[in-house]
């Protein structure tokens, strides 16, 4: 019997509430064991800027935390339950679900404007087909658009003008103890909520009947009758979060009662219907009502959705057939293997360091644990947030800064990572170096008299913390360090021997230093390699060779353009 019980989440404010939720339901019935939350990043909190509709379904935001569980690195993952597919990975199961939350959809808006006072004139926000559908069977002039990100991020969106209104899940606000932005909790009859939701879903292993016995003390029975006949209704229409299906089902006693609806996504086709029968019937009766559905108009509705929905072929394809080496480590906070094969390229991985997170000394933790003695915290790389983050979570259990506290990054990468976590740069830098943050933030700023504290990596130079602490006093944290590989792919090194690539990606100094180890120097001169900044490229010359191309902007972003540019121009 382990004692150590592994919570796997993601890690947004919402994420974290459910995995925490949860753990505070299994300590009181398991005192004798020790429950820890591990934070896993997955794709769907990667992808920001595409509409849900088009970048994939269900599993955008649970697949990671899956294979942690295959790789033994959590026990359990905790998912809202509506993100989660109908049919598991083979292996994994529901396991539980926590006590119902409100099932409701809810009206958030600038001017506490209730739904029926919303007019063409407004702009609605949602990344929902389902809410979509029903907004604009209500109005068919509804102005509605995209919009992604964590509750916070939306919310912000909002006041900054991005729209007027958004319609987000009610349950997420309350756990989030939001409740004063919610302008009205809608009504089923005016908006059916998605399977599922409102529920806080434990996904565990098949195999594993230690940790299914544990989490069977803490399943709700209501939530998981009514929850399944929701998804029994999903599944049978084969449906995801991004079609317009939802249902709601309701105990009443020993009787269920469900409601189901398909749509077509400007609402102009819109089918529904309600059942009631015996409890024990549920997910019958959900599997017959989507069934009526379907058949009634809804195969032919869904399959035009599905076919809109196609991904277009791209023919031009820029960098069809090149070989680039990546030697970046592979994680999933790395945007760049994912552009150059959009664009046509096969990506090696040849990682030339890995990332750690770094044992905080006695002062940093406390450094940590007393945020509120700062005015200003500084990031210069997304994996600074990425760490500075999972040490809060570990150190004091949550990802909270003080409202008060500004925050400086470099770049919109770092800013990007940093409205994972709920908040937004109060400054950033359009130059990725630390001269060009020093630069911006004094002109723009004038920074004195603050106390500021630097949340870097272990190579991080010294500059920023001695050019600010000239007239603030400056805390230095480093909340992760880079370190050199164990070792490099032989067949890989073999390849670039032999000529069989086009093109090595350097994206810092250690990249290029830890690959002369492995590789060797003496044909250094020889590598055909590519350089994501000055620094890079200067650390390459100074090593005795040249690159090919260098970056203008020191980003995933940037290289990547400077690499099109590169065979575009040859």
């Amino acid at each position: 019997m382990r004692n150590i019980i592994r919570i796997g989440t993601r890690g947004s404010k919402l994420a974290l509430y459910q995995a925490y939720r949860v753990k505070d339901e299994l300590v009181p019935k398991f005192p004798e064991k020790q429950f820890e939350i591990v934070v896993i990043k997955t794709k769907g909190d990667k992808i920001l800027d595409v509409p849900l509709s088009k970048i994939g379904d269900k599993g955008l935001f649970t697949k990671e935390l899956e294979v942690a569980m295959f790789n033994d690195e959590i026990d359990m993952a905790v998912h809202s339950l509506k993100d989660l597919p109908t049919i598991f990975p083979e292996g994994t199961k529901l396991g539980a679900v926590l006590e119902r939350g409100t099932v409701n959809d809810a009206l958030v808006s600038k001017d506490h404007l209730k739904l029926s006072e919303l007019t063409s004139e407004h702009t609605i926000a949602t990344s929902s087909l389902r809410r979509k559908a029903q907004l604009l069977r209500l109005n068919p002039d509804f102005n509605i658009v995209e919009i992604r990100g964590n509750v916070n991020t939306r919310i912000r969106k909002m006041n900054e003008g991005y729209c007027d209104a958004m319609i987000m899940a009610g349950a997420g606000l309350q756990r989030l103890e939001m409740d004063e932005a919610i302008t009205e909790i809608l009504d089923p009859e005016t908006m059916i909520p998605a399977c599922g939701q409102g529920a806080i879903a434990i996904e565990i292993k098949d195999n594993n009947p230690e940790i299914e016995a544990i989490i069977a003390q803490i399943n709700h029975r209501e939530t998981m009758i009514t929850s399944s006949a929701e998804r029994v209704f999903l599944n049978t229409l084969e449906g995801g979060c991004q079609i317009p299906v939802g249902s709601t089902c309701k105990v009443e006693g020993d009787q269920v009662t469900i409601t189901g609806f398909v749509a077509s996504i400007d609402g102009s086709q819109f089918l529904k219907e309600t059942v009631s029968g015996p409890v024990e019937e549920a997910n019958e009766m959900a599997r017959n009502l989507a069934n009526k559905l379907f058949n009634a108009g809804g195969k032919e509705i869904l399959d035009a959705i599905r076919t809109e929905n196609l991904p277009v072929a791209n023919t031009a394809l820029p960098l069809k057939d090149k070989v680039i080496i990546s030697t970046r480590p592979a994680d999933i906070h790395d945007d760049l293997p994912d552009l150059l094969k959009k664009a046509g390229a096969s990506v090696v991985s040849l990682p030339m360091i890995r990332i750690e997170q770094t044992q905080l000394t006695a002062a940093e933790e406390k450094s940590l644990q007393n945020l509120d003695q700062f005015q200003w915290v500084i990031f210069t790389s997304k994996n600074g947030v990425v760490s500075f983050f999972k040490q809060m979570i570990e150190i004091l259990g949550n990802t909270t800064l003080p409202t008060d506290l500004k925050i400086a990054v470099i770049g919109k990468n770092t800013a990007a990572e940093l409205d994972y976590y709920g908040y937004a740069p109060y400054f950033t830098a359009n130059e990725n170096t630390s001269d060009g943050l020093l630069k911006e933030l004094q002109e723009k700023h004038h920074l004195q008299d603050q106390n500021i504290l630097l949340a870097l990596g272990n190579l991080a130079g010294d500059k920023l913390e001695t050019e600010l602490s000239q007239a603030n006093s400056v805390t230095r944290i480093n909340t992760y360090q880079t370190v050199k590989p164990s070792g490099a792919d032989p067949k890989i090194l073999d390849a670039i021997s032999n000529d069989n690539y086009d093109l090595i990606v350097f994206t810092s100094p250690s990249t290029f230093h830890n690959f002369c180890h492995f590789y060797g120097t003496e044909n250094i001169s020889k590598v055909k390699m590519a350089s994501i900044g000055e620094v890079t490229s200067e650390a390459i010359r100074q090593g005795g060779a040249e690159p090919l191309l260098t970056a203008e902007s020191s980003n995933a972003e940037g290289l990547y353009k400077a690499i099109i540019d590169y065979y575009q121009t040859k």
